[in-house]
């Protein structure tokens, strides 16, 4: 039984010590008010840049950029929080509106040491500026991604 665990203990400490940080993730993302693909480039130094393309509830189409600070929180989990902005054209009301934005997230990430793959649970607040204003609060989203 010792050997056993002593097996174990190494293994998981290999397992661990093999993890590597990434530099490209793709995937995709749903979410409350937003869902569509998303493409993460980690930049160095605990930042990164987030572009998505989404389809919004109100039927129109969305992309966004976002800035982002990551911190490492260990055993493959980060939090990240930034802020950026988005442009689209929307169909609230029939109108085929066009619409530019601010854009905010904070949110954290797990990467599975063995393989390829993050999830990650986010919050995304947009306030549209130009066109059909309002505040969009409720965008809570899952995300998985393919890391490289």
């Amino acid at each position: 039984m010792k050997k056993f665990l002593l097996t174990l203990i190494v293994a998981v400490f290999a397992i661990n010590a093999s993890a590597q940080d990434y530099n490209w993730a793709v995937g995709v993302r749903g979410g409350g008010m937003a869902s569509g693909l998303t493409v993460k480039h980690i930049l160095g130094g605990g930042n990164a840049w987030d572009l998505s393309v989404s389809s919004y509830y109100d039927g129109g189409l969305y992309g966004s950029m976002v800035y982002e600070w990551v911190n490492d929180l260990g055993s493959n989990f980060s939090f990240f929080y930034g802020a950026g902005g988005h442009i689209g054209a929307g169909d609230k009301d029939d109108s085929g509106s066009f619409a530019l934005g601010v854009d905010g997230i904070v949110g954290v990430e797990y990467q599975i040491p063995v393989a390829p793959i993050a999830f990650s649970l986010d919050y995304r607040p947009a306030l549209n500026i130009i066109s059909n204003s309002y505040f969009a609060g409720y965008d809570f989203g899952f995300g998985v991604k393919y890391t490289f």
